[in-house]
């Protein structure tokens, strides 16, 4: 070993003696320490964007603005994927979601996952939310007060996922979020962009046909496939 080889490792263990005797324990390896931080401030981040969410859902569940509380089963539950970048917003739950508290059973709920797995999707892979999370009785349409009074909840809901993707299944998730009163028929099939005050960057919302509603009027699966294809392509074209 040469003589300034020597001087410069003897200097280097000079360093360390002297930090670990006035109690300084340091990591030679910056590349894993840094890679160690920023795994545990992502899982701190992740763990409390959870529990904002999950108080967000206990909120929502204790929420007696809707009068739509007082005459149905239950509650029906946020559900996925909090990590997700594409968020599902449904429309009022059906007779069998009620009894359930939970979105997509029964046959509504075969149809929406293949759906899904028709463009290599999974519930799993999503994060899914009732525009208005409790049944109207008969399944009536929702009136607009009813609409309009769950609004900020979702608008919460979308600030805490921070989604790069939004579906709206039907006429009541899409004016809710837009505060419109537009036919799906109208709106369904063309992206459009949904801006929160409180996001820094543009959303695409994607309004399409209630899964309901494809059970009753078959026909109508085409054009749902056609919006489907929509989203698998934007999906590739963002992640």
């Amino acid at each position: 070993m040469r003589k300034s080889e020597t001087e410069n490792k003897n200097l280097i263990i000079n360093f360390l003696n002297f930090y670990k005797e006035i109690g300084i324990d340091i990591s030679i390896n910056n590349k894993t320490s840094n890679r160690e931080n920023s795994k545990s401030k992502k899982n701190v981040c992740l763990k409390n964007k959870e529990k904002n969410i999950r108080e967000l859902e206990q909120s929502f569940k204790n929420f007696n603005g809707c009068n739509l509380k007082k005459t149905s089963a239950n509650f029906v539950s946020f559900f996925g994927n909090t990590s997700s970048k594409v968020l599902i917003i449904d429309g009022p739950p059906d007779e069998k979601e009620d009894r359930a508290g939970s979105s997509f059973v029964s046959d509504k709920g075969e149809l929406f996952e293949k759906m899904l797995n028709a463009i290599k999707l999974k519930k799993n892979d999503i994060f899914l939310v009732k525009s208005i999370p409790w049944r109207p009785p008969g399944n009536r349409y929702p009136s607009i007060e009813e609409i309009k009074n769950c609004r900020p909840f979702i608008i919460n809901l979308i600030n805490l996922i921070q989604p790069k993707i939004i579906v709206c299944l039907g006429e009541v998730p899409t004016n809710q979020i837009f505060e419109n009163n537009e036919s799906i028929i109208k709106t369904r099939g063309k992206w459009c962009i949904f801006k929160s005050n409180e996001l820094n960057y543009e959303i695409f919302v994607l309004p399409t046909l209630n899964i309901s509603h494809l059970l009753i009027r078959p026909e109508l699966k085409r054009n749902a496939w056609e919006d489907i294809k929509l989203l698998r392509d934007k999906i590739e074209e963002i992640f």
